[in-house]
């Protein structure tokens, strides 16, 4: 995602020319500033590295570890970091920070940061699939090395597997409508040919439909709600005492999940107020950001 502010919020180019900035840099830059100095913090989800920019102009002293999935991001970062002595790069995902930790030996994080939205580099870049604005194939792995496809997992899948997945990560209401149409066009290969086939089976426009569909694979495809589980079960293990921790999330159900964690959790509250939203200008200048939700919380 992408939007101005006055930590950080510097551009990262893609390879298409397409700029991503991160979501709510003054807020995060402002969370984390109390960082003492000789701390660390785990960026989980780096992906252009524009959080990991703001956490080194906000937190003078402190180092950074950026955890990225993706392996073309993560290369990416490690070269826009290659200079910068307090950032370490690793290809992984956030699941793996306990052994990533004990490989560098760098001891229990003074902070963690995870934003847990689509990059607008992976959106933008049609032949990864993410988007139903653009046709490529139908992928959607943050990893394209390992794992099924999107296509996969639409010409494989039973009709009623296909509208469970639809309504239980897209929480969208006309599943079964979606899944007789996508059942009935495939094979599907293309995220246009997806498009299509859901545009056809609901009446109106179904761009708010397509971004349900779409929402609903990706999950799937990267296990993310899984990983999400796995994150909040661990993040005791490995974060000191008075340690803060920030969720970005775009979509009820991650944000469900850390908000009832947050709440519920014996080793973390939330802070006061416990979430906030990106701001009138942010907005304006960045229409994508319109569904984020920044969580904090704090290490008891």
């Amino acid at each position: 995602m992408s939007a101005r502010g006055r930590c950080g919020g510097i551009p990262v180019a893609g390879p298409d020319g397409s700029a991503h900035v991160p979501v709510m840099p003054a807020e995060v830059g402002g969370f984390f500033r109390e960082t003492p100095s000789g701390g660390l913090i785990v960026d989980g989800t780096a992906g252009g590295g524009g959080h990991v920019e703001v956490l080194l102009e906000a937190c003078p002293g402190v180092r950074i570890l950026g955890i990225e999935r993706d392996p073309d991001a993560a290369a990416a970062l490690a070269g826009r970091f290659s200079q910068e002595g307090r950032v370490t790069v690793r290809n992984a995902s956030y699941v793996s920070i306990p052994e990533l930790l004990t490989e560098l030996g760098a001891g229990p994080a003074s902070g963690a940061l995870f934003d847990l939205g689509l990059s607008s580099l992976q959106l933008d870049d049609a032949s990864r699939g993410f988007a139903h604005s653009a046709d490529g194939p139908l992928d959607m792995r943050y990893d394209r090395t390992t794992g099924a496809t999107a296509a996969d997992l639409v010409n494989r899948l039973s009709k009623k597997d296909l509208a469970d997945l639809f309504y239980r990560y897209g929480e969208e209401g006309r599943s079964r409508r979606i899944a007789d149409a996508v059942v009935e066009a495939r094979p599907i290969r293309t995220t246009a040919q997806l498009a299509a086939a859901v545009g056809g089976s609901v009446r109106g426009n179904p761009v708010k439909i397509l971004s349900r569909v779409f929402q609903a694979l990706r999950i799937a495809v990267n296990s993310e709600l899984d990983h999400l589980g796995r994150l909040l079960d661990g993040l005791g293990a490995w974060t000191e005492t008075g340690a803060r921790v920030a969720f970005l999330t775009f979509h009820s159900l991650e944000d469900r999940a850390v908000k009832t964690f947050l709440r519920e959790s014996p080793d973390f509250g939330p802070t006061t107020p416990p979430w906030s939203v990106p701001g009138p200008a942010e907005l304006r200048a960045n229409p994508r950001s319109r569904s984020a939700r920044l969580r904090t919380g704090v290490r008891l």
